[in-house]
């Protein structure tokens, strides 16, 4: 099942949340909507839902090219996971899988046996066969959110629609999630549609990403694009640490001119892309001196200080190279930009 959304707006009293926003989502594929809070991905998702509607004279909504702008939520068949669960408490785990099944019209619904083995094969799908008799109370945040998903996927939604579904765990256990996620979608291939302010998440699980910012789409393309060929400078500073150098690349990308003045633009380079060196053998480095030394596991972060105009400069090495080069705080280095991305105007984020 395909989805399109066609030139959509949506107000909320004078804010607009959504501003002419299109975008196509293949057969089988899992989008990510990334953004931060405000950019209008959770109300993108609630009109593709049918939850929220759009304001008059938007284009339509598409599932495989027929438009159901008109059609309620309920009709749609849309599976919805929210970020807390919005499981049954009273209700065990086995029951509120089922819920979706047995709230069917009688004239639709299955058999009482037919539906007890749809929820079994569910519930072992999830990883979750030996839980059908427990409570939400009785279970963790991530087998919450496994139920939740199970219960969206009982009524056997055309499209898999997931807003920060896993926002409230810890990071241990969204990284476990996003594993199963993956392994799932590869499985059952159910188009989806999954909300997230996680840039690592959203890279990690999805097929293509569209980046949102202000009710627009910035910028919509594959993970590996996403991050190496960032549209402008909202879409490279939201998806990570980077350094901004106020002027645009020189010398092949070697290093930056030291000013405005000298060349116009921004430049902008991530920490694992900088490279310190101890002495400047082509004559393309930038002088720094080391200010501090952070170690965090297999990187190590190096806080560096420009010799010319004293801008901070922030650089992750891995720990080998570290320790290859035996830095000190006040060491006088030379760093080289690799990687760069230089833009002709700077945007704020």
């Amino acid at each position: 099942m395909s989805i399109e959304v066609c030139s959509v707006n949506k107000t909320f009293n004078q804010f607009k949340a959504l501003d002419k926003v299109s975008l196509k989502v293949e057969t089988g594929e899992l989008v990510a909507l990334l953004g931060p809070s405000g950019s209008g991905k959770t109300t993108l998702l609630r009109v593709i839902a049918g939850i929220e509607a759009a304001d008059p004279g938007s284009g339509p909504i598409l599932f495989d090219g027929r438009d159901v702008s008109a059609q309620e939520a309920g009709k749609r068949r849309i599976g919805f996971v929210f970020q807390h669960y919005a499981l049954f408490k009273h209700m065990s785990v086995f029951e509120n899988v089922a819920f979706g099944l047995r709230a069917k019209p009688w004239r639709l619904r299955s058999k009482e046996a037919e539906i007890r083995a749809k929820v079994g094969e569910l519930l072992q799908l999830v990883q979750l066969q030996n839980f059908a008799q427990r409570y939400p109370s009785q279970i963790s945040g991530g087998q919450r959110q496994r139920v939740a998903l199970a219960r969206a996927l009982a009524v056997e939604p055309r499209v898999l629609l997931l807003d920060e579904p896993f926002g409230a765990l810890d990071a241990t256990v969204r990284r476990e999630l996003r594993r199963w996620l993956r392994k799932l979608h590869r499985r059952i291939h159910v188009t989806t549609v999954l909300v997230t302010h996680d840039q690592e998440e959203a890279l990690d699980v999805s097929d293509r990403v569209a980046v949102m910012n202000e009710g627009r789409i910035e910028q919509f393309d594959s993970p590996e694009a996403i991050y190496d060929s960032p549209a402008n400078p909202f879409v490279f500073k939201f998806l990570g640490s980077y350094n901004l150098f106020h002027a645009r690349k020189t010398n092949a990308g070697d290093a930056v001119a030291a000013s405005p003045a000298d060349a116009g633009g921004v430049t902008f380079v991530r920490p694992h892309d900088i490279e310190i060196r101890r002495e400047n053998s082509d004559g393309f480095g930038i002088a720094a001196r080391i200010n501090h030394i952070g170690f965090a596991g297999s990187l190590v972060n190096v806080e560096l200080a420009r010799i010319d105009n004293d801008t901070v400069v922030d650089a992750a090495l891995p720990a080998h190279a570290y320790k290859d080069l035996g830095l000190k705080p006040d060491d006088r280095v030379f760093i080289r930009l690799r990687n760069t991305r230089s833009f002709d105007e700077d945007f704020s984020i």
